[in-house]
């Protein structure tokens, strides 16, 4: 069993130098813990300052880490073109001899595809070309590729990269982006907010297109991004939460449309009360005391075979003291719990 972090560094105060400056402390702190990766996500025009540059972020703790691995939850690949993706990623992963993992995805958000000029209608397909790409110039020298978005020629990226690629890791929610994922991805990157009886479909919908195209998923890892914060307990972990995740999912995913009932459908806000809504993101995040944490990861686990848990446990007006006080809990109670698990990273992609 593998452990990392993600983090979407914003500041409602806009103290921006500051919400980077605790990423790092905490980084420091998860690395000398045990944990594996440190993930750093994309979005672009809020007032917060949510940082919209992950392998810019993903470079910089490179730079005051040795051993963990860092990278991205996800870099939107369609508002992007891929030699800018790869070029960032190439250099990354020399700064970091190595320790990228370079998490791609699609994007929802109507105004950062407006920002960027991109149809959101092509968000499919230039994900799929665009990875292709990124990944054969992450591999390969003289690549020459024409597709319907983007055409090179002979082009051999430099710096090379470390690894040849880095361990390509894919965000999908429905069946068809899933089974995507399965193709052109070393892991399917499942999200944080559908709830498990719907990642159960979906991770079955996974299995059957590894199955289809020939790859042995006991050869892959298996990640999951779950909101988290673990203390002495429930309630205690939750009252320490309570408030960031509320900004989060009150204020951004809620109202993009990105939080689901326990069947998969989308919660609309306009019939839903603040009670039952907090109600449903307790219980949707692991946000629990250590036994009752330890009891949710295992969960996961038997349920869908997830291998790799990655945890936001920093939100938005959170303390410092408070992050670093859940990292310790982890890196003391949930890692060595499951440390007889970890294993080395599976096969990627050929």
């Amino acid at each position: 069993m593998k452990f990392g972090l993600a983090y979407s560094i914003q500041s409602p105060t806009k103290e921006w130098s500051q919400a980077y400056d605790n990423v790092v402390e905490q980084t420091l702190l998860a690395e000398r813990l045990g944990f594996d990766s440190v993930l750093i996500s994309e979005h672009h025009l809020t007032d917060d300052g949510y940082f919209p540059s992950p392998l810019v972020v993903a470079a910089g703790l490179s730079s005051v880490t040795r051993r963990i691995r860092v990278g991205t939850a996800v870099v939107l690949v369609p508002l992007h073109h891929p030699v800018e993706v790869a070029e960032a990623a190439a250099v990354t992963d020399v700064m970091s001899r190595g320790r990228l993992i370079l998490g791609l995805g699609l994007g929802y958000r109507p105004e950062e595809f407006n920002l960027y000029n991109v149809p959101r209608r092509e968000r499919g397909p230039r994900l799929e070309e665009g990875t292709t790409l990124i990944r054969r110039l992450l591999s390969e020298e003289n690549v020459t590729f024409s597709g319907r978005f983007y055409k090179v020629n002979k082009v051999t990226l430099t710096p090379r990269p470390v690894q040849r690629p880095p361990p390509i890791w894919i965000a999908a929610k429905f069946e068809p982006a899933i089974r995507r994922a399965a193709r052109i991805g070393d892991a399917w990157f499942a999200d944080p907010v559908t709830p498990l009886k719907v990642l159960k479909e979906r991770n079955n919908i996974y299995l059957d297109e590894l199955k289809r195209i020939g790859r042995d998923p006991a050869m892959l890892e298996r990640p999951l991004w779950r909101e988290a914060y673990v203390a002495g307990s429930d309630d205690e972990a939750w009252e320490v939460a309570k408030d960031g995740v509320l900004y989060i999912y009150g204020r951004d995913y809620f109202r993009w449309g990105h939080l689901q009932d326990e069947e998969g459908r989308e919660v609309n806000p306009q019939n839903t009360s603040f009670e039952e809504f907090a109600e449903t993101l307790r219980k949707r995040f692991i946000i629990r005391g250590v036994d009752g944490f330890i009891d949710e990861v295992e969960k996961y686990r038997r349920e869908i075979g997830t291998n790799y848990f990655v945890f936001r446990i920093y939100f938005p007006g959170m303390r410092h003291d408070k992050a670093l006080d859940a990292i310790r809990l982890i890196g003391t109670k949930i890692i060595p719990y499951f440390e007889e698990d970890k294993k080395p990273s599976g096969a990627g992609i050929p």
